[in-house]
């Protein structure tokens, strides 16, 4: 053995230059206070050096080669953090604290991260075998000649097997005093500032080692090269619109001019930009995002990137939209550079645009590439941002340090959950503080995370709420009804069109049963989550075109679907859910529409019970029970009063004990009645178990379903996830989610259910959906 490997046929060398360069070039970029400390760019340097020269044993040499090697003997970070840990107690000027951090960050760089108190105490006589045996397998001289441009004080002092051992020994007969130590730490901090320092450090050396592993040895790829956004781009695109004069139009024109016109001073970090609904938010979010972009990059000489963040999938695709027609509209050749969509069902395809003509880069490379987010602006969900910042797993924290100088934007930030809203603002006053992160809180309801005066308000909001009288708001919250009774009370004008929102796929089911007995069929539709999302697009479509005088849905047109009705019902639910449900209603304000608000009940309870919080529901009832009608103008007060009450009644017990998972860097383990592990953030609260079902709907379905079970039967596990990949965003427009406990349930297939278009019948309604009661079979 002649030369040392980190992959197949890659010199170890090599990688650990790479990996060095690029992590000291992400570190240096930030320009943030804490980087630019002497002590963390060695720290970085370091880490970098030995993350993987515990790759140098025998055992991980055959490994890389293709020879079979037990699991445990070809394992290399372990090794790599004990090596690191000898050498940097020499730098006096590092606190043993981060050289605690930093051991945890190469034991850690292939896995998940652990509760750090616990890993202090895995010190074990086979852990120190294995070590020592590993050691013995290292060729010291072929170590040294790959180490010795790279760390040039073995040119005078060369690793021995000697020096490797006593690091082993050193430690573990440190583990106990180490143990003692982080317990005190944990006891005593009261602080989210390591917490953030500790992930943006480790995601340097994660990114750095994988994209040198999977981008640079590949692709001829720069990291430095970045694309310019002009602060005139959403100006030059409007210009080039034909919207028509009207009241609603020159509402949004006088919004956009008074964000155009806001004064910019850096030092603010937090904003707000709160106008009504369909008052063209996303341009002028972007408009902002841009303007304050360039005054960032003049005044601290770092470029930021851009993240959109959206609480729903549908709106990414439409966002994406109005930015790739922004763009063009501004001459720009638009690729994966310039702005990219991140999200689970995301396409990993990445082009490149070069002496005009364009590229798609290797599937792996693509995949880093989008996971990384490399691009100037990032279009992408609550979940990955949040499961971003509150995480323990490897491949999500791998991004964290590009939240660095970042200008991040919450759209419909009312849909955080309100139990994470003390640990978020929290989290995002440190982010703004150690990463130099700006926010801007993009709603129609009030962002109650932060008070008003803590953020700087881009526009009177109440200016624009008070001009509006598109809509009235008949509150019937006091009185329970059951659908039969809602129905034959109901007296719906030929000439208007009308939209039910209710908040259980059951109620809407047999709302629109009951409704369709009175109305022709022709004109009415359905939407809910039991419908694959390709049909439920396509009805969408068809109800923006007038093709139906009445819609019954659940609250998936609530917020970022542009529908329009005259009249809306809305099922009792959480207010700021209410006004999501009146912005559907007369949305370009041609003529006065009405929105309804009811209180339906299956007879046992009500249905808002079986979806919200009572503290939500009663609150909002408590608040609407007081008014005959409310207009437009009155939502803003209103809206307000909501969230201030609810800030009041609120329990935070669960922040609370995240906030002290986070301080003592709890990142995986039990839920105890202090705290919480990391690992325990849910954005999403999983509800009930559920199940994927394949709907075969149409012939295109049909091949899809053949093309995944062709890659299921690869054999190699890679190649079939690539292949998978490249199709899972259609293959997932067919697929839909059913409570495990349905009593009608399809046969199972590669673990997913499976309605073939010949049992369609059996399966699917093909208006309301999937049917999880049978109907019975005749034979």
């Amino acid at each position: 053995m002649n030369e040392l490997y980190s992959h197949p046929n890659y010199p170890l060398q090599r990688h650990i230059e790479g990996v060095k360069l690029l992590s000291s070039q992400f570190l240096c970029e930030k320009h943030l206070g804490f980087t630019e400390q002497e002590w963390v760019q060695t720290l970085v340097e370091h880490i970098a050096l030995f993350h993987d020269i515990g790759k140098s044993h025998q055992y991980f040499q055959d490994y890389i080669r293709g020879l079979h090697v037990s699991q445990k003997l070809k394992t290399h970070a372990l090794l790599s953090a004990f090596v690191f840990m000898s050498f940097i107690k020499e730098y006096e000027n590092i606190h043993d604290l981060w050289k605690y951090f930093s051991f945890i960050m190469i034991k850690r760089h292939h896995g998940d991260l652990d509760d750090w108190l616990e890993e202090w105490k895995q010190f074990s006589s086979e852990m120190e075998e294995q070590l020592l045996k590993q050691i013995e397998a290292i060729d010291f001289q072929t170590l040294n000649d790959a180490y010795v441009h790279l760390l040039p004080t073995l040119s005078n002092n060369p690793f021995t097997k000697c020096d490797f051992e006593n690091a082993v020994r050193h430690l573990f007969a440190q583990s106990r005093q180490i143990r003692r130590y982080v317990m005190r730490w944990n006891n005593e901090n009261d602080s989210l500032v390591p917490y953030v320092q500790f992930l943006f450090l480790f995601s340097l050396l994660l990114d750095a080692d994988k994209s040198e592993a999977g981008i640079m040895q590949k692709e001829a790829w720069s990291f430095a090269e970045r694309c310019s956004i002009a602060s005139s781009f959403i100006e030059i695109y409007k210009k080039k619109q034909n919207w028509k004069n009207n009241k609603i139009n020159d509402l949004r024109e006088r919004a956009f001019k008074e964000i155009t016109n806001v004064p910019i001073d850096v030092a603010n970090h937090f904003y707000s930009l709160q106008l009504p609904t369909g008052m063209g938010k996303t341009l002028a979010s972007f408009q902002f995002a841009f303007r304050l972009r360039q005054e960032i990059e003049k005044e601290r000489g770092v470029i930021p990137r851009i993240v959109y963040s959206l609480p729903f999938l549908s709106i990414i695709d439409q966002t994406a939209t109005v930015l790739e027609d922004v763009f063009r509209a501004n001459n720009m050749v638009v690729d994966q550079r310039l702005f990219l969509s991140h999200h689970h069902l995301a396409e990993m395809q990445y082009s490149l645009a070069q002496d005009e003509e364009r590229y798609d880069v290797d599937y792996d490379v693509a995949k880093l590439l989008i996971e990384g987010w490399n691009s100037e602006i990032v279009l992408t969900t609550f979940v990955q941002l949040f499961h971003t910042i509150f995480t323990n797993r490897n491949k999500l924290i791998r991004k964290f340090h590009r939240l660095a100088n970042a200008i991040i934007i919450i759209d419909e930030v009312q849909a955080i959950p309100h139990r994470y809203w003390l640990v978020v603002k929290e989290m995002f006053r440190i982010l703004a503080e150690e990463l130099n992160c700006y926010f801007l809180f993009s709603t129609a309801t009030t962002p109650a995370i932060f008070q008003r005066d803590e953020m700087v308000q881009l526009v009177e909001p109440s200016t624009y709420f008070q001009a509006l009288s598109r809509v009235q708001l008949f509150p019937y919250v006091q009185k329970n009804m059951t659908i039969d009774e809602f129905v034959n009370q109901l007296c719906l004008d030929e000439e208007k069109s009308y939209l039910f929102i209710v908040n259980t796929i059951d109620c809407a089911k047999k709302l629109y049963e009951k409704l369709a007995e009175h109305i022709c069929s022709e004109k009415m539709t359905f939407l809910s989550t039991h419908i694959p999302p390709k049909e439920r697009l396509r009805r969408i479509h068809e109800m923006k075109s007038g093709k139906y005088r009445v819609v019954v849905s659940t609250q998936v047109v609530e917020a970022g679907v542009d529908i329009d009705f005259d009249v809306v019902y809305r099922d009792l639910a959480p207010l700021d859910s209410i006004h999501q449900a009146a912005g559907r209603c007369n949305r370009n304000g041609l003529k006065k529409g009405s929105v309804y608000v009811v209180s339906l009940t299956d007879g046992r309870r009500r249905y808002a019970s079986y979806i919200y919080d009572l503290v939500r529901i009663d609150l909002t009832q408590s608040l609407l029970k007081n008014f005959i009608v409310i207009e437009e103008s009155e939502f803003f007060p209103l809206i307000e009063k909501y969230f201030e009450q609810l800030s009041m009644k609120m329990n935070n017990r669960e922040s609370i004990r995240l906030l002290n998972g986070i301080k003592s860097l709890y990142f995986d383990g039990e839920a105890t009645t202090e705290r919480i592990p990391i690992s325990h953030f849910r954005l999403i609260e999983e509800g009930e178990d559920k199940f994927d079902v394949f709907i075969e709907l149409d012939e295109e379905a049909k091949t899809i379903f053949q093309r995944f079970e062709q890659i299921i039967s690869i054999k190699d596990p890679f190649e079939r996830q690539k292949q998978f990949a490249a199709m899972k965003a259609s293959f997932y427009q067919y697929v839909v989610s059913i409570p495990r406990k349905v009593s009608h349930k399809p046969p199972i297939l590669y673990g997913i259910g499976y309605v073939n278009i010949d049992m369609l019948d059996d399966f699917y309604d093909q208006v309301l959906g999937y049917k999880t009661k049978s109907e019975g079979m005749i034979w």
